[in-house]
């Protein structure tokens, strides 16, 4: 029983670390002074240069936000190829880059199915269609500051991805820069968390 008891207190605490982490994650600034942030794009204003974007705040609510987009700035599609924000539509999942207080970087999440998680080489292998649309099965190398979030849009850790789940990745030279639990379409496009059916 004694042996029980200290098996979970440091499973305990070994869940504070990775939460921990895991916030740290989420609001963590480059060196360079970019933030970087998953969001689902609610309307896109050419006119007044603007990205409207849902996300979560650090206390794990969901907020609106109207960003202005910087001049210069760069996008990328699904398969990281440089695109222009024409590419981008309401619904859209995308991790956004932020220098005070515009957007500098939006690249757009690939859909993807993990068929293998590797934590200690800090790899995740997953089946993706590539540029021809054809299924392709892809190695990544996780960044340092990898973002993970859950179905629901909350910050998460690697740990909660298992081999069959389909998730929205962004990828950057290789490596995976965000990944995130794919919920169910909403009529309009929007992911949000999954549901339990009535037979499960």
């Amino acid at each position: 029983m004694l042996r029980t008891s200290l098996c979970s207190v440091v499973a305990l605490a070994l869940l504070a670390v990775g939460l921990a982490r895991a916030d740290d994650t989420k609001n963590k600034t480059d060196k360079s002074g970019q933030h970087h942030v998953q969001a689902t794009i609610t309307r896109i204003d050419r006119q007044k240069n603007t990205i409207t974007v849902k996300m979560m705040d650090k206390n794990g609510r969901e907020e609106e936000k109207t960003l202005h987009l910087a001049d210069g700035a760069t996008y990328f599609d699904n398969n990281g190829k440089a695109a222009t924000l024409a590419a981008f539509h309401t619904g859209d999942d995308v991790l956004i880059t932020e220098k005070g207080d515009k957007i500098t970087e939006v690249r757009k999440h690939a859909e993807a199915t993990i068929t293998k998680v590797d934590p200690r080489a800090g790899t995740v292998t997953v089946r993706m269609k590539d540029q021809n649309g054809k299924e392709v099965d892809r190695t990544f190398h996780l960044t340092e500051d990898a973002e993970y979030l859950d179905s629901s849009g909350r910050v998460a850790t690697l740990d909660v991805f298992r081999s069959g789940d389909q998730v929205l990745v962004v990828e950057s030279e290789g490596r995976i820069k965000a990944m995130k639990k794919a919920g169910h379409k909403t009529p309009s496009g929007q992911i949000r968390g999954e549901r339990k059916s009535g037979g499960q």
